[in-house]
């Protein structure tokens, strides 16, 4: 389609070359940029037009939104200004694979009285029927890239099912072997396991990095720990674009303390900038809204304050809560919290117990009562009666004890609340003293009055 449009007579037309590749198969057709901006540049140049711009999107697919060829954005802003008269590609599916978008672009180049041309294809847009065969052709190619995707698709969907490598890129601790697997390289493992380790102990990305940095000589950054820290392949878990394997490779870390690492990692609140470690971030919640307290540091001392209330004022828990406050609560009255929930849960242990040798004892009987229906019914002999009678009477005079929740360590409790044990913490640094509390406690839950309401132990 040349544009007829001519702002005087004799004046040259103004064209922008549009470029676009999608990967290298366009390089071995001969489609690469170099190819396609030399091809365009010397055609303009053969009919005396004016080069307005050169517009290049490259590893950009024809079927993506428009929002993601950013260089064909810049192109229809020009377009809009009125800085070009015709846009020249070297062929149609250079242009769009797409109906829809090609005519709503069409509606903007219309608009400003802008055209297009393919140089290294014919057609004709003056005509229903040259319309018609552009809209066909560019059906065919919207096609024939939907078929493209499915069958790359169901490669994909094939090679995760089996545990297949789909990139290079690979995570630190692995290697691909001769069957395009991943393997665990255990020197390198070691380290991860390190570091997931150091992590849940400190409950801070910034340190383990410098631990792997200075125990390692591993070149870890901030960013490069925390993606460490989240990748899900350390458990053999793919999990990308609706695809998921949970054995796709080896595990590194036991899938217990990748969870512990994933909660702390959610929980913990954004690191603060003043370098200050604040020994109960994470772990206190509010009281009135069930989020978690932040950290703050006046210079002075470290208070904690819920954010719901700072940031949206929709908690009443507007007061802050000194972190020697929560301390000094910790070792007045964590023993008799600690014995509280001890004897609540060892009496809900034998609850649980009773009712559940109570459940086990009543379908026992229900069993016997049906043996003596099967023997009197003549569907079993003598000898199998006795044999199911003597089983089940035994089952009865046993002590029945289902299995039981894991019991708090309140022995650790107990371990800290020690004689001389407060003259051992207050050596201590501060990120030691984060790590003991954590190891004890997994949430301090504080109300609007500042007041400790319970505590939920490990």
């Amino acid at each position: 389609m040349k544009n007829e449009r001519t702002k005087e007579l004799g004046t040259p037309l103004r064209v922008g070359l549009y470029v676009r590749v999608s990967g290298q198969e366009q390089a071995i057709k001969g489609l690469s940029l170099e190819a396609q901006e030399e091809a365009l540049e010397e055609y303009a140049k053969e009919r005396g037009w004016i080069i307005a711009g050169t517009y290049i999107d490259a590893a950009k697919t024809a079927r993506k939104r428009l929002g993601k060829r950013t260089e064909f954005l810049r192109m229809l802003e020009d377009v809009k200004q009125d800085k070009i008269d015709l846009i020249l590609f070297t062929r149609l599916d250079r242009w769009f694979r797409n109906i829809a978008d090609y005519f709503k672009v069409m509606e903007v180049l219309e608009a400003h009285n802008c055209g297009w041309l393919t140089i290294q294809e014919q057609y004709d847009t003056t005509t229903a029927s040259g319309r018609l065969y552009i809209t066909i052709r560019l059906a065919i190619a919207q096609n024939e890239a939907d078929l493209c995707g499915e069958r790359i698709s169901a490669v994909l969907d094939n090679k995760i099912k089996h545990g297949t490598v789909v990139s290079g890129k690979i995570p630190f601790g692995y290697r691909i072997n001769e069957e395009k697997r991943l393997e665990v390289v255990p020197q390198d493992a070691a380290i991860i396991l390190d570091a997931f380790e150091h992590y849940r102990s400190t409950v801070s990305v910034r340190a383990t990095a410098a631990y792997i940095r200075q125990t390692y000589g591993l070149n870890w950054d901030n960013v490069r720990c925390r993606r460490n820290l989240c990748q899900a392949l350390y458990i053999g878990l793919y999990e990308r674009n609706g695809r998921v394997n949970t054995d796709f490779c080896p595990p590194i870390v036991p899938r217990e303390l990748y969870d512990d690492v994933q909660k702390l990692l959610a929980n913990n609140v954004k690191a603060n900038n003043t370098g200050r470690v604040f020994l109960f971030t994470s772990l206190l919640i509010c009281a009135e809204c069930g989020n978690r307290l932040a950290g703050v540091y006046n210079g002075y001392n470290c208070y904690y304050r819920c954010r719901t209330y700072t940031e949206r004022r929709s908690c009443p828990h507007k007061k802050q809560i000194k972190e020697e406050s929560i301390e000094q609560w910790l070792f007045d009255y964590l023993g008799d919290e600690a014995e509280k929930q001890r004897i609540e849960w060892e009496l809900k242990e034998v609850q649980k117990k009773q009712a559940a040798a109570s459940n086990n004892r009543a379908q026992i009987r229900r069993k016997l009562s049906r043996l003596k229906e099967l023997y009197m019914n003549e569907i079993i002999d003598l000898e199998e009666y006795r044999q199911d009678y003597e089983m089940y009477t035994a089952q009865l005079e046993e002590k029945l004890v289902p299995p039981s929740d894991k019991q708090p360590n309140f022995e650790a409790v107990n371990a800290i609340l020690a004689k001389g044990f407060r003259s051992l913490y207050d050596s201590l640094a501060q990120e030691e003293k984060r790590t003991l509390w954590r190891s004890v406690i997994k949430e301090i839950h504080v109300d609007k009055e500042r007041q400790i309401t319970g505590i939920v132990f490990l």
